[in-house]
């Protein structure tokens, strides 16, 4: 067990699962019996785990305080779907969400949902926000060559849909976007940044 000692928390299992994985209850009974305050889940990819592993958690009445999702598949409408009242109450970190008072969000989600008939995640917010940043640096490039468009993206401040974009150097990263990370919820079907 490790101690996290700012906030009280003890680690009391850290398990990995393979993918797709039909069946969770050997993994979940094990750390049901340590009695968790927190259970924190990271599943990528589809919310199909994601939701097995609540619905199971939930079947098995396991007694965390607090669950919360790390990766996109607890962000999804099928992981809601799938997993039902399982996910009530359910945290899941996330980049984006359509209630994000960016700019153009709303605008964005709704010209999506008309036009594909089904709700976007943040990848598809994510992939319409690069098109104007690369937009914007080939329109101040002074030249169309890699250095040029290197240069003129390490120059980019902007707003997008996706949040506040600009290339900045840390520690021993180069040109990175720091992208605000989000938390929400799901409480009755409805997902929402709290």
């Amino acid at each position: 067990m490790r101690q996290c000692k700012k906030i009280g928390l003890r680690v009391v299992a850290k398990e990995a699962y393979e993918a797709e994985v039909p069946d969770f209850k050997h993994l979940l009974t094990s750390i049901n019996a340590r009695k968790p305050d927190l259970l924190y889940m990271i599943c990528s990819g589809t919310g199909t785990d994601a939701s097995m592993i609540v619905t199971q958690a939930k079947e098995m009445k396991l007694n965390a305080r607090l669950f919360v999702g790390g990766g996109v598949g607890f962000t999804l409408s099928e992981f809601q779907k799938d997993a039902d009242d399982a996910s009530d109450y359910v945290f899941a970190v996330t980049l984006w969400e359509p209630s994000v008072n960016y700019p153009g969000v709303r605008d964005y989600y709704s010209n999506f949902v008309k036009k594909y008939n089904e709700p976007t995640e943040y990848h598809g917010a994510q992939a319409y926000a690069a098109m104007y940043v690369i937009a914007d640096a080939l329109k101040r490039a002074k030249y169309h060559t890699p250095h040029g468009v290197r240069d003129a993206l390490s120059e980019t401040d902007m707003m997008t849909i996706f949040g506040p974009v600009k290339f900045v150097s840390y520690r021993k990263k180069k040109l990175q976007n720091k992208i605000p990370t989000l938390l929400g919820q799901w409480i009755h079907g409805k997902f929402g940044v709290v």
